[in-house]
């Protein structure tokens, strides 16, 4: 019974599990072996009534890996409300990865714990570096109605509505690891009495306390440890439970909205720094997203579900990429060598499942190979036209053909019953082609047409009738076609010496403006030209124009050999950029901006753990004042002045700098790195254009990830549209939530 005057606290065991951080995830599981070991003692002791496994079942599975034989045991905790898990697979970062994936991670996990007769759920997000609006979305859609968060959260009350979820927030943190001390017990009460006092000027009738931290045991004995520490405290009473009787007696008054997202570094601290740590991973996981969720499932889906194994295979490596810290980048590297080894996985079986589908159809349905037809799918939401890619070894008349290669054709590759030899290695083209606009979640045969004209280059410009860029005075202007207005300086490219680290950029000075040091026609064709600009370093960058584009195209090539520095494209805009409008893993997010703020004039971080930054995540595109920058796996935008610079590149060498001047104090270990420096060649595509609709910008974001696939060939299918009726809303691929693979809408 609770003492008079003393106000409930309910306390939850808990231990935080990076899958993979500063340890490997196979360093850690010979950690995490030990640890629930010790959970399953003390449950079955009952030393404690409950533990919570972090909102997600990686961990347990990995576990599960060296002990089968305590399944049984497992499921039966969980059945008796003693063990909690999921309903994440991984711990869910909210605005690195896409929607679909999110959506994926939460299947998954929810799928597995019901397996473990798991039936309650918290949107458990203790330790995300900040949560977009999305999430709130996006947990809603699975009917989780409860979340806990922490890192970027303004210091308001504890308990709020976001998206109609009852939100708690933890006041103080994750991080409570007093009790696991060697102090004695009038000590440890001193030290929680304070945090508690805290915690409760933000709450309510009861409060919240997580008892543990990041890989630690189980707090051995706790029932006794606890009413030990009770004895002492004057004004609070714990008792131990878990997060679910908070939710049940906490009050959520107050309602933030849905357009809410929480990136406030002024109560905690959120570590934008790795928005851009090893970007080259981060591009090469949103093209995987793509490739996997918006092109090889439907794909699949269209035909009859034939490669389902195949592709949940797929799934389920590349979400272990998505785990808290993995794709975040501030890891050690052989953490992201695995995270590359899972990513060639995802990409051979995703890459050789389209190839046997496309096998598929053409055995189906092929009339001919006719080379002046082919037949393009549209997989998107959206009606695509313009140009396709196709690969062919045939000459084709009204085709601008991009490269040859050798190799053996995908009719021989595919074909169980044949082998390739020597002898069926070939010369193979690569084309772009001209098709007119298919309808959403089509597919289309077409007769190849003779292309017209419209664009043109020549050594210091390049435009069609949207665009002009030329160089003039060694600088870049561009001119918008349609409205007349021109941009001075539109394209620079700023390096600066970083002194951060993993988690913060912390700028050495001002930016360095590469300078540029000439420029060529690079391509000059029918239906698409380039010009390429090279710039010091010898970055080169290619600027590419199509017939009828809308869209600008920019694609970088370089060997970065630089060290600590940051690598950011700048569009300078006419006006000072107050206001965004970004990509979130569902829709877009409106920012405010000071645009007269700039990190290294407030260096260093003097009474605060982060200082303040202009630099926000997105995801696929930013829109500031009367320009839209498109990227391909670029999460960074920063605002100043007149300017958005996206980041390409961010070289670091180490985890988490103890001097870094923008953190107050360290995020984790001082590892070294040498492959977060990025010390090779980047190849990175975005794209700009101008005057676009806001709710026309899912559509051109899809663009750089080639929404349409092209064969080859005459079809019997002339028109055929395979899904013809779906709801609107942001499409995030297709779910199996309901046992039945249906197209997922989100508005």
């Amino acid at each position: 019974m609770l003492k008079r005057n003393k106000k409930p606290v309910l306390a939850y065991l808990f231990s935080h599990w990076d899958a993979e951080w500063y340890k490997t995830v196979s360093s850690f599981n010979v950690r995490l072996n030990k640890i629930f070991d010790n959970v399953l003692l003390e449950l079955k002791k009952e030393n404690a009534p409950s533990f919570y496994f972090d909102g997600q079942i990686y961990a347990l599975l990995n576990y599960l890996k060296f002990n089968p034989d305590k399944k049984n045991l497992i499921k039966k905790l969980i059945k008796e409300k003693k063990l909690f898990i999921g309903p994440f697979f991984v711990s869910a970062d909210s605005f690195l990865v896409s929607g679909a994936s999110i959506v994926k991670n939460l299947e998954l996990g929810l799928k597995i714990s019901k397996e473990f007769n798991e039936n309650e759920f918290i949107g458990y997000l203790s330790d995300t570096f900040g949560h977009s609006k999305s999430i709130f979305k996006i947990l809603n859609y699975f009917d989780i109605k409860n979340a806990i968060i922490w890192r970027g959260a303004p210091f308001v009350e504890a308990d709020f509505k976001v998206n109609n979820i009852n939100v708690t927030r933890l006041v103080r943190g994750y991080y409570q690891d007093i009790l696991h001390s060697d102090l004695n017990a009038a000590k440890k009460a001193e030290i929680i009495e304070k945090e508690l006092n805290k915690i409760n000027e933000k709450s309510g009738n009861v409060l919240i306390l997580p008892l543990g931290a990041d890989h630690m045991n189980i707090l051995e004995n706790a029932d006794n440890k606890i009413k030990e520490i009770n004895k002492h405290l004057k004004n609070y009473e714990i008792i131990l439970s878990n997060p679910f009787e908070y939710f049940k007696r906490a009050e959520f008054k107050k309602n933030l909205g849905e357009n809410v997202e929480f990136l406030d570094n002024s109560n905690t601290y959120i570590l934008p720094g790795v928005y851009s740590t090893r970007s080259d991973e981060k591009i090469q996981n949103a093209i995987l997203e793509y490739e996997l969720f918006y092109k090889a499932d439907i794909f699949n889906y269209f035909t009859g579900c034939k490669y389902d194994r195949e592709l949940d295979y797929a799934t389920l490596e590349l979400i272990k990429n998505h785990a808290h810290d993995s794709i975040y980048g501030c890891s050690i590297d052989e953490v992201h060598k695995m995270v590359k080894c899972r990513q060639l996985k995802v990409s051979e079986t995703v890459n050789t499942v389209i190839k046997n589908l496309v096998q598929d159809f053409k055995k189906k349905n092929l009339i001919s190979e006719d080379e002046n037809k082919i037949g393009a799918f549209n997989f998107s939401n959206f009606e695509y036209g313009g140009i396709v890619k196709l690969i062919s070894d045939k000459k084709i008349k009204n085709a601008q053909k991009i490269k040859e290669f050798n190799f053996v054709s995908d009719d021989i590759f595919y074909n169980i019953n044949k082998n390739p030899i020597t002898e069926d290695f070939h010369k193979f083209f690569e084309y772009i082609v001209e098709i007119d606009p298919i309808k959403p979640f089509s597919f289309k045969n077409f007769e190849i047409k003779k292309p017209i004209k419209k664009q043109a280059v020549g050594n210091d410009f390049i435009e069609n009738e949207f665009f002009k860029l030329f160089i003039l005075d060694n600088k870049i202007y561009a001119i918008d076609k349609k409205t007349g207005e021109i941009y001075p300086d539109f394209i620079q490219l700023h390096s600066t010496v970083d002194n951060g680290d993993s988690y913060n950029y912390a700028p050495k000075g001002y930016p360095n403006i590469l300078k540029l040091k000439n420029s060529k026609i690079k391509v000059q064709g029918e239906i698409k030209s380039t010009l390429q600009l090279t710039f010091e370093e010898n970055i080169k960058l290619n600027c590419s124009l199509s017939n009828n584009s809308k869209l600008f195209e920019l694609d970088f090539e370089f060997v970065n050999k630089r060290k600590n520095r940051k690598l950011q494209i700048v569009f300078n805009t006419n006006a000072p950029v107050e206001k965004t409008y970004a990509g979130d893993p569902v829709g877009g997010i409106y920012r405010v901006h000071n645009p007269n703020y700039l990190l290294f004039e407030n260096l260093p971080v003097q009474d605060r753990s982060e200082l303040k930054t202009n630099s926000y995540p997105m995801q696929k595109f930013v829109q500031g004042n009367n320009v839209s920058i498109f990227t391909k796996g670029l999460y960074e935008y920063e605002i100043y002045k007149n300017s958005v610079k996206i980041t390409l590149l961010r070289s670091i060498g180490i985890i988490s700098n103890p001097k870094n001047p923008a953190r107050k104090i360290p995020a984790g270990p001082p590892i070294e790195l040498i492959d977060a420096q990025g010390l090779y060649e980047h190849k990175i595509s975005l794209a700009f254009a101008f005057n676009v609709e806001k709710n026309e910008t899912e559509k051109f974001s899809n663009v750089l990830f080639d929404p349409l696939l092209a064969i080859s060939g005459d079809y019997k299918i002339k028109n055929k549209t395979y899904i013809k009726e779906f709801e609107s809303g942001h499409f995030l691929g297709l779910t199996n939530a309901e046992g039945k693979k249906k197209p997922l809408f989100i508005k």
